[in-house]
């Protein structure tokens, strides 16, 4: 039955690799697609922060006496002052760079008699109007250190003498364990939607596409078994989904590399404790999930009667994985064996585990075993589909 499944799997992919178009789609596009949206946005991200940043701003200041939160406000915003009698209210409503900073009850801060009490007024519709009320209230953070270490000062005390508990915080993790926490949220996450996203397609077409085409037909009535022919397109499927989420994770490495701290910030990264075990573990979630995927979205599209219908069919269980790869991300892999039956769950909670080191081969064994449950169940499901006959008939 294998031979024969391959036989059918090797023809499929004869197939996609003949179009041309095909081939740009599923693994040239996703590593040029990933780098040019991550770094545009970091790009955007960039350009945007400067342009606030070398704005000029009028700021109207009301109730500094001593003119030193002023000068405060120049370290962090470029500012012309409004020397009006009166805020213009209307106008810090309707301007993307004019703002208002009222203070009360500075006349004796310093000697300690008074607390300040400081407004700023903005229009947070506005990038650039919440741009210099946040560069505000950092200033108003900075003036009010100020104070408070003259009033130290005046008492013999310093800042210092605020915090008499010195934190030092100590990592036990081990050292290859270390900085792999970005790696465990995000990768599951994108692996779980891009094994999705790339059987789909593939999947509606060599089973609902075939229907609408009428080559399905053709196929069943040979003398090869049904089960070995639905067996030989879940490998296809299934191949097909592993390369693209290779390929799109390639992409994603490149937009890591070319982005950097613009796109992803101050990351940790550590792939240290990636050895060649967590690699072949790894790489069997991976052909698990993938075949899970596959092997649903071939018996979901198997009912359909043509791509549109199918379409229809699959959206909702892809809707299910994102949901599930969003529930996941931030959770930390269960204790309990019962989540490690649970099909996409499994997969994340375990691809974590091996990416921060704390593999459990009783929770890995239940993930492995309980997918392939699974896939037997749709590929079974499949076949009694495809000795139907009424599965190439596309009108009922």
């Amino acid at each position: 039955m294998l031979k024969d499944s391959f036989v059918i799997c090797r023809k499929e992919l004869k197939n996609i690799f003949k179009d041309r178009r095909a081939i740009f789609s599923v693994f040239i596009l996703p590593m040029i697609i990933l780098p040019i949206i991550f770094i545009t946005i970091g790009f955007v991200t960039s350009v945007q922060q400067r342009t606030d940043a070398e704005t000029l701003y009028t700021v109207m200041i009301k109730g500094d006496k001593d003119g030193r939160f002023e000068e405060i406000l120049k370290n962090h915003l470029v500012f012309e002052l409004d020397k009006s009698d009166q805020p213009d209210y209307s106008r810090a409503q309707e301007s993307d760079n004019y703002i208002i900073v009222k203070l009360s009850g500075v006349a004796n801060l310093t000697e300690g008699e008074d607390k300040l009490d400081a407004k700023v007024y903005y229009r947070s519709t506005s990038r650039r109007s919440s741009f210099a009320a946040e560069q505000a209230r950092r200033a108003l953070s900075n003036y009010s250190s100020v104070i408070l270490s003259e009033r130290l000062a005046e008492m013999g005390l310093s800042m210092d003498d605020l915090n008499p508990v010195r934190t030092e915080m100590q990592d036990l993790a081990p050292e290859e364990a270390r900085g792999t926490e970005f790696l465990a949220v995000m990768l599951p996450y994108f692996v779980l939607i891009f094994i999705f996203a790339g059987s789909m397609n593939i999947g509606l077409d060599t089973t609902a596409g075939e229907k609408e085409r009428g080559s399905l037909a053709p196929v069943l009535v040979n003398q090869v078994s049904r089960s070995s022919i639905a067996l030989g397109k879940v490998f296809y499927v299934m191949t097909v989904a592993v390369l693209n989420s290779f390929f799109t994770f390639v992409g994603l490495l490149v937009a890591f590399t070319l982005g950097g701290a613009e796109v992803f910030g101050e990351v940790p990264i550590n792939l240290a404790g990636i050895g060649l075990g967590s690699t072949v573990a790894l790489l069997l979630v991976l052909l698990m999930l993938a075949g899970f995927a596959s092997s649903l979205i071939i018996l979901v599209g198997s009912f359909a009667r043509n791509m549109k219908e199918g379409a229809g069919y699959v959206m909702p269980f892809y809707l299910l994985a994102v949901v599930a790869g969003i529930a996941t991300m931030n959770m930390e892999s269960a204790q309990q064996l019962y989540f490690y039956i649970l099909p996409l769950v499994n997969s994340v909670f375990v691809m974590k585990d091996i990416l921060t080191l704390q593999f459990v081969w009783g929770r890995f064994a239940l993930t492995l075993v309980s997918n392939l449950v699974y896939v037997s169940l749709f590929v079974l499901g499949v076949t009694r589909l495809f000795n139907s006959e009424k599965v190439l008939n596309t009108g009922s």
